[in-house]
């Protein structure tokens, strides 16, 4: 739980158990292993939670961010076909980059998002969604933009997570939390990046030092896709 109770591992080494370590690809360098043992296996893991078969329709809040971006991939190496919702025009102008089928601009307000998406799908709704961002209408957004009796995945830390209580009873959309993978599903994960030749956006920091800098630009929206630290002489 080091992610959500204590700080993290900016530091040059770092003891973990061995049962939690996967190995990483001989074709992968470290640099893009690096943010997939954040953002891929978190996103990864919720399109599992989706359980969703080829064709089906998944629907991506937050599509354009560090961990939307591989969701996209991650999706559409399992056949699945993607709606993005994304509130930034460069996390729009990524989603598109990174392969969405439809890319939405949550600015418009989760009413007209919700209206286009089941335009796009036919008049039936995504079958399932993702919840990747932690601004206040996310959540309900993506319960919005599901089909009847669909799953959303909330995958986002937002302090509370709001959604309208109609849909739950009245839509009977299923709710499902998700942090992380176990290690077998990160090599799946892994290997899927190899295979399907998965790009992940990285913004490289070299050096301990480079700590807070990486962190304001996250905070500002400084940067797409996730931040790497290279520390010197490792």
């Amino acid at each position: 739980m080091m992610s959500v109770q204590r700080n993290g591992a900016f530091q040059e080494y770092l003891v973990i158990d061995s049962r939690e370590a996967s190995r990483i690809p001989d074709e992968m360098a470290f640099e893009t292993a690096a943010p997939l043992a954040c953002a891929g296996i978190t996103v990864w893991r919720g399109i599992l939670q989706a359980e969703l078969k080829p064709g089906q329709w998944i629907g991506l809040v937050g599509s354009g961010g560090g961990l939307g971006h591989l969701g996209i991939q991650f999706a559409k190496a399992r056949g699945l076909k993607v709606v993005g919702v994304d509130a930034r025009d460069e996390s729009i102008a990524l989603s598109r980059e990174t392969g969405a089928d439809i890319v939405l601009d949550a600015r418009l307000g989760k009413e007209e998002v919700a209206r286009q998406a089941w335009e796009a799908t036919g008049g039936k709704g995504v079958d399932a969604s993702l919840t990747l961002s932690d601004a206040k209408m996310a959540a309900a957004t993506a319960c919005a933009i599901t089909r009847n009796h669909g799953t959303m995945v909330q995958i986002a830390l937002p302090p509370e997570v709001s959604i309208p209580f109609s849909e739950y009873i009245f839509r009977d959309i299923r709710v499902k939390g998700s942090f992380l993978c176990s290690q077998k599903e990160a090599e799946e994960m892994l290997q899927c990046v190899v295979d399907h030749d998965i790009k992940i956006e990285k913004n490289i920091f070299h050096g301990l030092d480079q700590v807070p800098t990486a962190v304001e630009m996250l905070r500002t929206g400084g940067y797409r896709g996730k931040g790497v630290i290279v520390i010197e002489g490792a």
